[in-house]
C-alpha cells in the first residue's frame, strides 16, 4: 500500500490584540493500493487537501475567528480597507461551488473563498464562469 500523509495549518490574528495569533491545524493519513496510477494518487491528494482545508476553516470559524483576507499589493499599508457592500450569501455559495467544480486549490482558492465585497464577488464570478466555459 502507498501511504499519503497531509497536513494543513494556519495562523490567524486574535481580534483585539496586537502581535498575537492563534494556530489551527488538521492532518490525516490515507492509503491507496500499490497498483494506483499517478492520476489516482494525485486525485486522492486533492481530496485530502480539500478535507483538511475545510476542517481548518471550520475550526477557525467555530472558535469565533475569521479567515483574514490577503492584503492587496496596492494597499497603503495602514491595514484599513474601504467599506463597501459585503458579499451576499448567494454570491458566496456560487463562488464556493465554482471553486470546487473547477478544482481550484492553494492560495488562489483561499483568495477566492475570502472575497468580502459584492463588487469583488461579481468580478470573480464572471471570471470563474468564463474559465469554466473555456474548459468545456
Amino acid at each position: 500500500m502507498i501511504k499519503l500523509t497531509g497536513n494543513v495549518s494556519r495562523k490567524v490574528p486574535i481580534p483585539g490584540t496586537e502581535h498575537s495569533s492563534q494556530s489551527f491545524s488538521a492532518g490525516m493519513e490515507t492509503e491507496v493500493g500499490n497498483d494506483a496510477s499517478l492520476t489516482d494518487v494525485y486525485k486522492k491528494f486533492k481530496e485530502m487537501y480539500l478535507v483538511l482545508e475545510n476542517a481548518v476553516k471550520d475550526q477557525i470559524v467555530s472558535n469565533g475567528g475569521h479567515i483574514p483576507e490577503e492584503e492587496p499589493s496596492g494597499d497603503s499599508g495602514n491595514g484599513k480597507h474601504q467599506e463597501e457592500d459585503p458579499i451576499t450569501p448567494s454570491q458566496k455559495k456560487l463562488i464556493e461551488k465554482l471553486v470546487n467544480e473547477q478544482e481550484i486549490f492553494g492560495k488562489e482558492r483561499i483568495r477566492l473563498l475570502n472575497v468580502k465585497t459584492k463588487e469583488e464577488a461579481k468580478k470573480e464570478i464572471k471570471r470563474l464562469l468564463a474559465t469554466g466555459q473555456q474548459r468545456r
